[in-house]
């Protein structure tokens, strides 16, 4: 049951708190005064200022056991959600039902609101359609590709110089998860926002190429960028213990990214949350020592 504090105002609910977005998330919530729910499935991941803060609620839970949930879910109203199959999409559905869940804030990705559907939108589109056949009200997150993905690059940088990616010379508009996070708190503490699908983009298109100059440039360091051939990076993301499906899926996304699909910039960031989203030269200097 909820405690006394969080019945003070309605309590949003978390998941994926210690993901890239969900991280994000909860401490622009917790920075905005709002109660706040996270899901976890190891308390030990939950960073010590949330432990200690009277805004912030950890409850244990795992997606793929929904006895588990009923839990977190009791007494939320609004909830933002990540997913790692269709399955654990239902099964938040089927219990949010019964606690009297109204909104869904749901991470998706660009391509799965395209149409028609390209990539690794395809199991995105089917978790959005199971959500909006529910009945509940919804709002989906579709960003293009988060500028930390460039943290994988960090092993290559250190010891050849070298960023080694598919992608080409294709143009792509790379968002900062921060701005993701601040759509997502809008549309859970602000009216307006149900039954719509955001394309987020960051406010600038640059080439593989461009972005390694970027990183280059602040950590005043040479860095090439060498193209990776499709068949290597998938062979790279099994190795990763990626499923096949999901490689074979980012695999492809990166054939249309060759083909200028995602050169495009859109200004749902700006308008949802009236403020310009970053760059990425400001998310390389706030990350810089990653790659160093």
């Amino acid at each position: 049951m909820a405690s006394v504090n969080e019945t003070k105002e309605m309590t949003t609910l978390v998941i994926g708190a210690t993901g890239n977005v969900g991280k994000e998330l909860t401490e622009q919530l917790v920075n905005a005064g709002k109660h706040t729910r996270i899901l976890v499935r190891d308390l030990s991941k939950v960073p010590d200022a949330w432990r200690v803060s009277s805004l912030v609620k950890p409850v244990v839970g795992d997606l793929d056991k929904p006895d588990t949930l009923r839990r977190a879910m009791v007494g939320i109203k609004k909830m933002f959600l990540i997913t790692g199959s269709t399955q654990q999409d239902r099964n938040v559905l089927d219990v949010g039902k019964k606690t009297g869940l109204n909104h869904i804030v749901k991470l998706s990705t660009q391509e799965a609101g395209w149409v028609p559907v390209k990539g690794h939108g395809f199991w995105h589109h089917e978790r959005e359609e199971l959500i909006k056949e529910s009945g509940l009200s919804w709002t989906f997150l579709r960003p293009c590709m988060f500028m930390n993905t460039s943290l994988s690059w960090a092993p290559t940088i250190k010891e050849k110089g070298v960023v080694n990616y598919p992608g080409g010379a294709g143009e792509i508009a790379p968002i900062d998860p921060w701005d993701v996070a601040a759509v997502a708190r809008v549309a859970l503490t602000e009216v307006g926002h149900e039954q719509m699908g955001y394309e987020l983009t960051g406010p600038e298109l640059l080439t593989f190429d461009d972005m390694t100059k970027i990183l280059s440039d602040v950590l005043g360091k040479s860095i090439k960028y060498v193209e990776e051939s499709d068949e290597d990076f998938v062979k790279d993301l099994l190795q990763a213990q990626l499923p096949k499906y999901v490689a074979d899926g980012l695999a492809s996304t990166f054939s249309y990214i060759r083909m200028g699909d995602f050169a495009h910039l859109t200004d749902s960031v700006e308008r949802v949350t009236g403020q310009r989203p970053r760059t990425f030269e400001h998310w390389c200097q706030e990350h810089k020592v990653a790659f160093i």
